[in-house]
C-alpha cells in the first residue's frame, strides 16, 4: 500500500512539475512574439523607403534588401496563423510541451531571420 501511495505522489508530482514547464514555455513563446512583433512594423517602414530606391543605380542589392524583409515578414505572418493558443487546451500536458517547445524554436528561428534582414537594410546607404 505504501508503495503504491508513493507512486501516485511521485506521478501527480512529475505532473505538476510538466505543467509548470508547459506554462513557463508558452510563456516565453509569447514574449518572443510580442518582441518579434513591432518588428514587423519596422519592416513595412524599411520596405516602403527601400522601395523608393528600387529602381536606383543599386537597384539590385535594394530589391534582394525588399525580398529578404518581404521573407521575414511573411515568415512571421505564416508562424502566427498556424500557431494555435487555443488547441492547448485540449492538448494533454506532454504533448502541450513539445507543441510549445517547437513553436519556440521556430520563433527563435525567425528571431535571427528578423534581426538579420534588418540589421542589413538599416545598414544599407544609397
Amino acid at each position: 500500500m505504501k508503495k503504491l501511495v508513493a507512486a501516485c505522489l511521485l506521478l501527480v508530482g512529475c505532473a505538476q512539475a510538466e505543467e509548470k514547464i508547459s506554462e513557463e514555455l508558452q510563456a516565453k513563446v509569447l514574449g518572443l512574439h510580442d518582441v518579434l512583433m513591432p518588428k514587423t512594423e519596422q519592416i513595412i517602414s524599411l520596405k516602403s523607403k527601400l522601395d523608393s530606391l528600387s529602381t536606383g543605380a543599386d537597384s539590385t542589392h535594394v530589391r534582394k534588401l525588399i525580398s529578404s524583409l518581404d521573407k521575414a515578414d511573411k515568415s512571421m505572418m505564416d508562424w502566427m496563423h498556424q500557431f494555435s493558443i487555443d488547441s492547448l487546451g485540449k492538448m494533454d500536458v506532454s504533448a502541450k510541451v513539445i507543441y510549445l517547445k517547437n513553436q519556440y524554436t521556430q520563433l527563435t528561428d525567425l528571431q535571427k531571420l528578423t534581426d538579420s534582414t534588418l540589421n542589413a537594410a538599416q545598414k544599407y546607404r544609397p
